[in-house]
């Protein structure tokens, strides 16, 4: 029989499973297994798709339980949600704030605050899903960077029980609701991780299939199926090896540059499902029961919650990889502080009225709020401006473009586009450009030293361009390849314009597909043809080299301890250009096709006598770990403006 509206009769509350408990600890142990030794279980990541499958089973079978007896409400349903989510969740923020307080640069702790507010907030996967691009910090540096699976968890919270409680208001059957939740959700994920993989991996709307996995099989439970299907006996054992196997296939196949989720999340859901279904197998009484699984399971959360701060805030103080009997000894201080969080705190909450969840909720906007203050506060700078003391000008260097009245917002055609702002930017507002700096983000930083040192009553200099996408290489986001084509077409139509200098960070790496290079050959030949068709003196800049570290970790006495190696502060122009062979042997081979093209190397300036030096006569030639500071472009553009006739 399908489940319907009218539920069989079954409890409010499902019965204790000991096995489940078991399969969190597999999801859990393969996330920190992950964390610490990546290249240990490669696929340890899947552990979050499992916790998936048994959130969405585990919510639905309460929900389908309490809706047939009539005792379903949304006030307790939620407030059961807090009570459970809450409590270590709040502990972990603000365990991390106050660390963050002694340990991170102000950049550092103004993004923390960002994740502690969208942590608290239930929306991580949307904000990593946002920052991703040229300005995202290294995943190791993000505290919180794990609460991505929490939101998409809480996201579905918040609509799953709505659906349900209007399919059995409605009399639908639930089994069809949730069957075209799941094709919907699962063809989304198939269409989009392919052209968008970071939005497949964040977004809800690909990833909810998951969870609804986990809903079938609560409804197949309830209607009585999978009694059915085991009522013979021949099944159960098969199909729990069956579920095993597929984990263990997927926990050491998979690796970080598979195409997840994909297909391939295929493999941990099922297993997952099989091994909830087969519940008496076995398997599931003498693996999945046995009492040191059971107790990792029920200290899971808390474990998942404790585990990656840990790792990342010893990363952060060691700058760089931690050794191996530091990453055991971390785990095994998240494993105590989870079986403490658990024993004597979250436990004891997560029995208690609905007055503790009105508590909680507060405290958890507390948090949120305090977060959001110092990320809009940019990390508090004053806690360590006696120990990081810079020069004025150093200081200058790491100031937001916005805050330096150099991030003009306005309405021209065309612009300079960054996400959620167009930027109006030409040494001489009034006037037709003559000369034009095009690219990337990479552009906007060279713009201010070619505006100053060529912007004159000779040369107007205007900015054009996209930050966060790249000309050359192919682009499913049609924003980006409509932004170039239209601003190409204008340079190579407006007669006033004489002068286009193509700046772009290196997008080619040597281990680039050989489809990628042919593509970005194509579209850097296409570029250059049409420019100088249109008998536009062209520039092009090679990219600068990339420093790769945050430099305020170079410029002076760093707190808590924390190490920064000398090298990454002062390293050889030979490593960048090493790097770059690729793009380089590309642009050389097409200045043989276009002779009248000219080219200048931004390291000749950058990185004198082949040593690139972070600081530099008391200034930073960088702002971040690839874009040059405001000193640097202003460097860059008189070193240009020597180099560079223009008439």
């Amino acid at each position: 029989m399908l489940a319907t509206a009218s539920i069989p009769s079954a409890s409010a509350q499902p019965t204790y499973r000991p096995d489940v408990d078991g399969l969190r600890a597999i999801a859990v142990l393969s996330v920190v297994a992950f964390h610490a030794f990546p290249t240990l279980l490669t696929g340890g990541f899947i552990g979050v798709d499992v916790f998936f499958v048994i959130s969405g089973y585990l919510i639905s079978l309460n929900i389908m339980g309490n809706l047939e007896s009539g005792s379903f409400r949304f006030i307790e349903f939620y407030s059961r949600r807090i009570r459970r989510i809450f409590p270590a969740l709040i502990l972990v923020l603000l365990v991390c704030l106050l660390v963050g307080w002694q340990v991170l640069i102000a950049d550092e702790y103004a993004q923390l605050g960002l994740h502690v507010a969208a942590g608290a907030g239930f929306l991580s996967n949307l904000v990593l899903w946002a920052e991703s691009g040229y300005f995202d910090t290294a995943s190791d540096a993000k505290p919180l960077l794990h609460l991505w699976s929490l939101g998409i968890e809480e996201q579905f919270y918040i609509v799953w029980p709505l659906l349900m409680w209007s399919a059995h208001k409605a009399n639908i059957r639930l089994e069809r609701m949730a069957s075209l939740v799941l094709l919907v959700s699962f063809a989304w994920n198939i269409g989009t991780v392919g052209a968008q993989p970071v939005s497949a991996f964040y977004m809800p709307y690909c990833r909810v299939w998951e969870l609804v996995i986990g809903a079938l099989l609560a409804i197949a439970v309830m209607n009585g199926s999978v009694n059915r299907l085991y009522a013979s006996g021949r099944y159960k054992n098969p199909l729990a090896v069956l579920g095993l196997l597929l984990l263990a296939s997927a926990v050491y196949s998979l690796n970080k540059v598979s195409l997840f989720p994909g297909w391939w999340a295929l493999l941990p859901t099922t297993g997952a499902a099989l091994l909830i279904s087969t519940g008496g197998s076995w398997v599931n009484n003498n693996i999945l029961s046995h009492r040191v699984l059971v107790w990792f399971g029920l200290i899971s959360y808390p474990l998942y919650l404790w585990h990656w701060p840990l790792l990342s805030f010893g990363r952060i103080v060691q700058n760089g990889e931690l050794a191996a009997s530091e990453r055991l000894g971390l785990m095994a201080l998240a494993v105590m502080l989870a079986f403490l969080t658990y024993r004597y705190y979250e436990k004891y909450l997560r029995h208690q009225g609905s007055k503790v969840a009105a508590t909680l909720f507060i405290g958890m906007c507390a948090i949120g709020y305090l977060g959001w203050n110092i990320h809009v506060r940019e990390g508090l700078d004053f806690r360590y401006e006696e120990i990081m003391k810079k020069p004025p000008e150093m200081g200058r260097d790491f100031i937001k473009w916005e805050n330096k009245n150099m991030y003009p917002i306005g309405v021209c055609d065309p612009d300079f586009v960054y996400p959620g702002a167009r930027i109006c930017l030409q040494s001489k507002a009034a006037e037709k450009p003559d000369t034009v700096v095009f690219g990337d983000s990479h552009a906007f930083n060279a713009y201010w030293g070619i505006a100053k040192s060529l912007g004159s009553e000779k040369h107007i200099v205007k900015l054009i361009g996209r930050g966060g996408c790249t000309f050359f290489l192919y682009h499913n986001d049609g924003d980006c390849d409509q932004t170039f084509e239209r601003q190409v077409q204008w340079m190579t139509k407006d007669e006033t314009v004489k002068n286009v200098f193509v700046v772009h960070r290196n997008i080619i790496q040597n281990n680039t597909s050989a489809e990628d290079i042919a593509d970005y050959q194509q579209r850097i030949d296409s570029l250059f043809e049409r420019l100088v068709s249109h008998k536009k003196r062209v520039v092009y800049l090679y990219s600068v080299p990339e420093d790769r570290i945050n430099p305020q970790l170079c410029g002076g006495n760093l707190p808590f301890g924390r190490k920064v190696d000398p090298s990454g502060c002062n390293f050889p122009l030979s490593r960048e250009v090493e790097i770059q062979r690729t793009n380089r042997v590309i642009v050389f081979s097409l200045l043989k096709k276009y002779p009248t093209i000219e080219v200048f190397d931004p390291s000749e300036v950058l990185c004198k006598g082949g040593l690139c030096k972070t600081i530099s006569n008391g200034k930073s030639i960088w702002m971040d770990d690839n874009h040059i500071s405001e000193s640097a472009s202003y460097l860059q553009g008189e070193a240009i403006a020597r180099a560079i006739n223009l008439q």
